[in-house]
């Protein structure tokens, strides 16, 4: 049987939505350690609310620990922008924290049965990122989240910084921006800047 967790730093939300899962036939358990939770060999989903820079960083190694187990990334403050981040990280589905009890269970119960509901401007803004970087538009234009990136950079953001607010590791992040400087053709972030000048991209 599918075990589950709720993990969230307020006591009447966790139980709210344990609620609500229970009339859907799930029993629910709140783990002190979310990430060993999630890594036992078994049939596991837990439903994760991104609130802090530690939680998008908390995020994507909580994705990785096993492909098996579907995490539900609860957000505090819903946009495109985070639930691409969010779905970007690994989660299995994205619901804001304000989702109604039917909502959730929607949201649930399609991750269950491993598809995903998001808004159609999620989908567009995750189809416009596909479509620049599985090679099918002009070279050496950055998508619209690569952009974001070297915007970052231009105000003088650390690769840290910018690591943690897209929810990858500081290295996958530097792996990342010099995948990025190779598309543009530069050889730096000094030369990328220049370009996304000059382009217009920041």
């Amino acid at each position: 049987m599918l075990r589950v967790a709720v993990a969230d730093p307020l006591p009447i939300f966790r139980h709210g939505v344990q609620a609500a899962l229970a009339e859907a036939g799930f029993p629910t358990e709140s783990p002190e350690n979310l990430l060993a939770w999630v890594g036992v060999d078994e049939p596991r989903l837990a439903l994760f609310t991104v609130q802090t820079a530690e939680d998008w960083a908390l995020l994507p190694e909580l994705c990785r620990v096993r492909a098996e187990t579907k995490i539900l990334a609860v957000l505090d403050e819903a946009s495109v922008h985070t639930y691409v981040r969010a779905l970007s990280a690994g989660a299995a589905g994205v619901l804001p924290r304000t989702a109604t009890p039917p909502v959730l269970r929607e949201v649930f119960n399609a991750a269950v049965r491993g598809s995903s509901l998001v808004p159609t401007a999620v989908l567009r803004a995750l189809a416009e990122n596909a479509s620049y970087n599985d090679g099918t538009t002009e070279s050496g234009r950055p998508s619209s989240t690569e952009r974001d990136w070297l915007r970052q950079l231009a105000h003088g953001d650390s690769v840290a910084q910018i690591a943690t607010r897209a929810g990858y590791s500081e290295r996958m992040m530097f792996r990342l921006l010099r995948a990025l400087y190779t598309k543009l053709e530069v050889d730096n972030r000094t030369e990328a800047l220049i370009k996304g000048r000059d382009e217009g991209w920041l």
